[in-house]
């Protein structure tokens, strides 16, 4: 019996050395992850380099994508929210329609800022849909549903039955020959 509860002790002690050795490599590699995030806040030139032949975790990617959008490179974070949405699933995935939705937002408030509304009336119209598909993917915030309702007042929905209907026919007004009475017991 003593030698089998020393197999037993000393196959629970490797399995625990293993589980450590595992979780010390994991938290290691969660902390440089963290380290490159703080750095590319630091760094103005390249948020978060992408390292040749790696692929990086979702996590990762994401905060890749929101570094760029805090940089003011909206084209490039937007283009890596859209890879992220075809990868994502969920929260994750509502959190990358949401900020892509709010980069549509910014951009669009500048463009109405220099007097171009023309230009800003499609990218409010992708960040509605962008609101949209965040709260249809489960998202209930109340941060995407203001943002929803500012862009909605920002431009507003046209009414379908409005657009379905034919305008009616210009034509020329003719004078009334109805003649007005006098009311009862007036002059």
């Amino acid at each position: 019996m003593g030698l089998r509860l020393t197999i037993t002790l000393g196959t629970l002690a490797v399995a625990a050395l293993c589980l450590a050795a595992y979780e010390g490599w994991h938290l290691h590699r969660l902390q440089s992850w963290n380290e490159t995030i703080a750095r590319s806040r630091l760094s103005k030139p390249d948020p978060l380099p992408v390292i040749a032949g790696r692929r990086d975790p979702l996590e990762l990617r994401f905060a890749r994508a929101h570094a760029l959008g805090l940089k003011e490179q909206t084209q490039a974070a937007l283009d890596l929210y859209r890879q992220l949405e075809s990868e994502t699933s969920g929260r994750m995935r509502s959190d990358v329609q949401y900020n892509s939705a709010n980069l549509y937002l910014e951009e669009a408030l500048l463009l109405i800022g220099r007097d171009d509304p023309a230009r800003a009336l499609p990218l409010l119209e992708l960040a509605k849909e962008s609101y949209r598909d965040a709260l249809r993917g489960g998202s209930n915030d109340w941060d995407v549903k203001y943002n929803l309702e500012r862009t909605l007042r920002l431009a507003p929905e046209l009414e379908e039955d409005a657009e379905a209907l034919p305008s009616a026919p210009r034509a020329e007004r003719a004078p009334t020959t109805m003649q007005v009475s006098p009311a009862p017991g007036g002059p």
